[in-house]
């Protein structure tokens, strides 16, 4: 049986769109969505803690990461590649800026007079391997 809408039902219908709209607006994250989510990086940890061979279920450690400031606001990244990757994960101090899949990076959303600590893992097959060396750059004022 279907219902013939009147005037004053349009109008309900019309602001519960609306309230929708900006609950739906004023929901959604900000700088939040250009990075993977805490609980994905989790899910991603390698088994049994990587151990110290630079390997992980097959997984070539990445090597040759080299970071430069280029100005006080970008830091750029170069590394060796690692066989059949299709990604590599970003990592700055505890924070995943950027997920790539080219072999550099240049970070502009670093601050002046600031120290950063950077390394690299690969995705190969799906699988997250493990972070390589950490490289420190300070930014210039």
């Amino acid at each position: 049986m279907m219902k013939k809408l009147n005037k004053g039902s349009m109008k309900s219908l019309v602001v519960a769109l609306g309230v929708f709209s900006l609950t739906a607006i004023s929901c959604t994250k900000s700088d939040e969505s250009i990075q993977p989510n805490q609980s994905e990086i989790q899910s991603r940890k390698r088994p049994g803690g990587g151990g110290g061979t630079g390997e992980t279920s097959g997984i070539q450690q990445v090597t040759g990461l080299s970071a430069n400031a280029s100005g006080p606001t970008q830091v750029n990244l170069t590394w060796n590649s690692v066989p059949n990757a299709t990604s590599y994960w970003i990592y700055r101090d505890s924070y995943v800026p950027a997920i790539v899949t080219t072999t550099s990076f240049a970070d502009r959303s670093v601050s002046p007079g600031t120290t950063y600590t950077y390394s690299i893992a690969a995705v190969v097959n799906s699988t997250l391997g493990p972070k390589s060396s950490s490289v420190t750059v300070t930014t210039p004022q």
